[in-house]
């Protein structure tokens, strides 16, 4: 067989592709795309009306010069604080292995009995907060299910769970934030 007879396909196919990716790189099909909305927000100091008294500038200085203070004087203060926020149900391979622990001694709990009673059904959101020490120190109901006995059966579940283990050393953190998400559904 002829090379010739081979050669003339392959270069008009070559030819009709870079035809084509030319005369299509000229259209531009976004003609009829409505532009999108951009929500823009700015964040800025509120402006004040009257000057601060006097006083209580002074108040600040010195606290914070008794801040100072104290460090010269070798008295430990901590600079250090720090705290992160995670949802339990979070990926983050930092945290899995902490929050699955957690997730196992919340969800131990048995369902409400007064909401059980009344077939309450209904979505907790809880924000619990854990020292370093695995201590609970605060746990605040962020989104409310509608029912009284569903919502304190849900902060008695986190509370009855606590203390936790500590922190992890390598999280460096002094509290971490946990958003815990409590779905109540009546098994048929």
């Amino acid at each position: 067989m002829d090379k010739k007879a081979l050669l003339w396909p392959v270069i008009i196919s070559v030819f009709i592709h870079v035809t084509l990716l030319a005369v299509t790189g000229t259209i531009d099909l976004r003609d009829h795309v409505d532009p999108l909305d951009v929500l823009s927000v700015s964040l800025s100091e509120p402006e004040l009306k009257e000057k601060p008294a006097p006083q209580k500038e002074n108040k600040i200085k010195e606290k914070t010069k008794a801040v100072k203070t104290q460090k010269g004087k070798g008295i430990k203060v901590d600079d250090d604080w720090r705290e992160d926020t995670v949802d339990l149900g979070s990926s983050d391979v930092k945290y899995v292995a902490y929050l699955k622990k957690i997730k196992n001694k919340i969800f131990q709990s048995e369902y409400p009995q007064k909401a059980s009673e009344k077939h309450e059904e209904g979505t907790v959101v809880i924000r619990i907060s854990i020292d370093a020490d695995g201590r609970l120190s605060g746990a605040t109901i962020v989104t409310s299910s509608g029912f009284k006995d569903l919502d304190y059966g849900a902060l008695s579940a986190v509370t009855t769970a606590a203390p936790f283990e500590p922190l992890p050393e390598v999280y460096n953190l002094s509290r971490l934030h946990v958003t815990v998400t409590i779905l109540y559904e009546m098994s048929d």
